[in-house]
């Protein structure tokens, strides 16, 4: 199935940052774009104008994907892009409230789960479509005081391997993205400009320490979200076998060191197997 301009597109988490510059390049490749935030107000204005004169539009449509509700898809949608995700504080396992535990995966996860269970069965109605999961290079990183963020999002992983198996006999295809940094708020307020909140734990304060110096070694390896935006949409609409695709410099230095690499193989033999 030829999927291009013309073609409606769902990008969730676009209020800002990466999600936004996916939002933005896909209207400029000419798609109609639903672009979801939690709040309509300050987003419509801004997509009105960045959005003006492309090919493509944006309607901004309000969507907690961790409370769909009644939510529906459109029956035309034919690329969905899972991009909301929540990053709490950075705390050690035993610090770290189970509450902030289930916020992270009511959004990181079984937002994305619940969405995705509903656009599927319009997708292989309609013969085809994209289902573009943003990851995380940190999942496969070990470190400390990432343990609710990085679960979650080695669950998405899994979630994306399972997906790409299963909807492959309907012309679904299913790409996940990786990504090593991005110059977003996320990243801005995070450790990379200060260390983790277990500092503030005299048992955890020397770690923090040096996992906060350990951060700020990363930066060199950040892009601005437009640039990155590109390449993502460029790896969604590129029509080839692997699941894993790198769209930033951090991500890409990391897989060309064989980061997912053993995953990617295990992933092609199980397509042989069921598919």
């Amino acid at each position: 199935m030829n999927i291009g301009a013309g073609d409606k597109a769902l990008v969730t988490g676009a209020s800002r940052g990466l999600g936004r510059a996916i939002a933005l390049e896909l209207a400029r490749r000419g798609f109609a774009v639903i672009a979801g935030v939690r709040r309509v107000g300050e987003a419509a204005a801004d997509f009105a104008a960045a959005s003006a004169g492309m090919p493509g539009s944006v309607q901004v449509q309000a969507l907690d994907v961790s409370q769909l509700g009644d939510w529906q898809p459109p029956d035309d949608l034919r690329v969905v892009v899972n991009n909301a995700g929540f990053r709490g504080r950075y705390l050690a396992v035993e610090d770290l409230p189970l509450e902030e535990w289930r916020q992270t995966f009511d959004t990181n996860l079984f937002g994305a789960v619940a969405l995705t269970q509903r656009v599927i069965p319009g997708m292989r109605a309609a013969g085809g479509g994209i289902i573009c999961n943003i990851g995380s290079l940190g999942a496969y990183s070990p470190m400390p005081f990432y343990s609710a963020y990085r679960a979650s999002k080695m669950a998405m992983a899994v979630l994306s391997e399972s997906l790409r198996i299963e909807l492959a006999p309907f012309g679904i295809r299913v790409v996940d993205i990786p990504i090593g940094g991005v110059d977003t708020d996320m990243l801005r307020d995070g450790i990379t400009r200060r260390p983790p909140d277990a500092v503030e734990f005299p048992a955890y304060r020397g770690m923090a320490e040096r996992q906060g110096e350990a951060a700020r070694s990363w930066q060199g390896g950040v892009a601005a979200p437009e640039v990155v935006a590109s390449d993502v949409v460029d790896a969604l609409l590129r029509d080839e076998p692997s699941l894993r695709r790198a769209c930033d410099p951090n991500a890409r230095m990391a897989m060309d060191a064989g980061v997912c690499a053993a995953e990617e193989a295990r992933l092609a033999a199980a397509l042989n197997r069921y598919v």
